[in-house]
């Protein structure tokens, strides 16, 4: 019996809005960095994609992006970055809210993501929805997600049966729970054609098959 939700953020419950190119490039313009917004954006956000199963510091995120961007960026440049980020405005988050506040009745809400937990806290608490999760895991504390070793760590002696991993992201998100054997929930943004996974296409969903 399901007792316990572990929720993807960004994507399926975060979705950041069109503000974040402007951010980005008063970045870039501040430091003179011979790059583009999207190219910036899309070397962060492909990171877990090239890099398993570690414990992630400023020093590697650094380490990341000057070697596949054209720049040097410093750890106290990184950490200003961060902060670009997380203040970026959020789309949606009444509607977050209120599927928050339903399924936080009947389950422990927990969040596994690939990004710092402290800036992912101080995200949801700007909008209130920090409360209703019991833990936030970033990849600061757990090893990057897609990982088993990350999900054991967030499961203990628990069962798994009493769990289930709710993501916008099959081979980023579920994969690794699913073949562990996890329920998994694919929020299908992209109306993906599969039959794998069990599926919803809008978040609201949720309230109608948990």
């Amino acid at each position: 019996m399901i007792k316990k939700i572990i929720f993807d953020l960004d994507n399926t419950l975060l979705f950041i809005s069109a503000e974040w190119e402007q951010s980005y490039k008063k970045f870039i313009d501040k430091y003179n960095l011979s790059i583009t917004p999207k190219e910036l954006y899309s070397c962060i956000g492909t990171f877990e994609k090239n890099i398993n199963n570690v414990i992630v510091t400023n020093k590697i995120m650094c380490e990341y992006i000057n070697s596949r961007l054209p720049i040097l960026l410093t750890e106290d440049m990184f950490i200003e970055l961060l902060d670009v980020y997380k203040n970026i405005p959020l789309l949606n988050t009444d509607i977050v809210y209120n599927v928050l506040e339903y399924l936080s009745h009947k389950y422990e809400l927990i969040v596994y993501t690939n990004w710092f937990s402290k800036n992912q806290i101080d995200r949801l608490k700007t909008y209130s929805l920090d409360n209703f999760f019991s833990r936030i895991y970033g990849w600061d504390d757990l090893e990057i997600k897609p990982s088993e070793i990350g999900i054991e760590k967030i499961i203990g002696s628990n069962n798994i049966d009493e769990y289930v991993f709710i993501g916008d992201n099959i081979e980023f998100d579920l994969e690794v729970p699913y073949n562990m054997g996890m329920a998994t929930i694919f929020l299908n943004r992209k109306s993906i054609k599969q039959n794998k996974f069990k599926e919803v296409f809008s978040i609201e969903e949720l309230k109608e098959i948990l």
